[in-house]
């Protein structure tokens, strides 16, 4: 279960720790991983709807989602990044500006880079350089000058280490694609219907948007500190994609 780190530092681009509070929009936020079980009956806590998380269709697309770096790029011990996203088909969301999460398993001495491309274009539409000296959960959001995502299109984010600012090929990276769609009437009916962030999570994943779904979880859990509940979700959407070395990791 995801183990968290209360000393986390934050170096966001609209980020914090799950432990945490609000920094600087510059920089991300790192939160080791292990998630501790959750207890009652609530809804969001049950593992067989956890698990309901449903794909969206047609949309099969396999992507690199993980990277990992030798000692010598990185001059400490091999870190490996995992995206938090599934590996066999492209994520999903309804926000304009979305939130991303990466892991990274160690601490790294060269700096990270998330980069995010609009299709058919060569420049980044937003791009930003981070120090992530903690290993666990990353998170960066888009900030306010940056446009919004465009409904329909699939653009492509990229985490790199950046173990050479001369020879990219050397550089470490994970990459893959998310998708804006519309929120269908039905699926804003049921969002208004819902009572929590815990169930309005539940509903994005039904609905196979996995995006908003773990970044609602996050949400939850960072805004309620004791939300066991929320990170034993987050947890099992993990797993169900794949990421049980995250969800499981110590």
């Amino acid at each position: 279960m995801l183990k968290l780190n209360p000393l986390a530092r934050i170096v966001r681009v609209s980020s914090r720790t799950l432990l945490g509070a609000l920094a600087l929009l510059s920089a991300p936020t790192t939160f080791n991983s292990s998630l501790p079980q959750a207890s009652g009956n609530e809804l969001i806590a049950n593992a067989a709807e956890v698990k309901q998380y449903v794909p969206p269709s047609g949309r099969e697309r396999l992507q690199r989602t993980e990277g990992s770096g030798s000692r010598g790029c990185t001059n400490s011990i091999p870190v490996s990044l995992k995206l938090l996203t599934p590996s066999d088909h492209i994520a999903q969301t309804v926000s304009g500006r979305p939130t991303f999460f990466w892991y990274i398993s160690n601490p790294t001495n060269v700096p990270m880079e998330f980069s995010l491309v609009e299709p058919g274009m060569t420049q980044p539409i937003f791009q930003q350089q981070l120090k992530v000296d903690k290993a666990g959960i990353v998170k960066v959001e888009l900030p306010a000058n940056v446009s919004e995502l465009a409904v329909s299109k699939q653009y492509r984010w990229t985490v790199a280490l950046v173990c050479s600012q001369k020879r990219p090929s050397e550089n470490i990276y994970a990459r893959a694609w998310i998708e804006r769609v519309s929120a269908s009437p039905e699926l804003n009916q049921k969002l208004a219907a819902a009572t929590s962030d815990r169930d309005r999570a539940l509903i994005y994943a039904r609905s196979g948007i996995w995006q908003d779904a773990i970044a609602t979880l996050y949400r939850v859990y960072t805004a309620n500190p004791g939300e066991n509940q929320a990170l034993d979700a987050l947890n099992k959407l993990l797993e169900q994609v794949g990421l049980t070395q995250v969800a499981a990791s110590n």
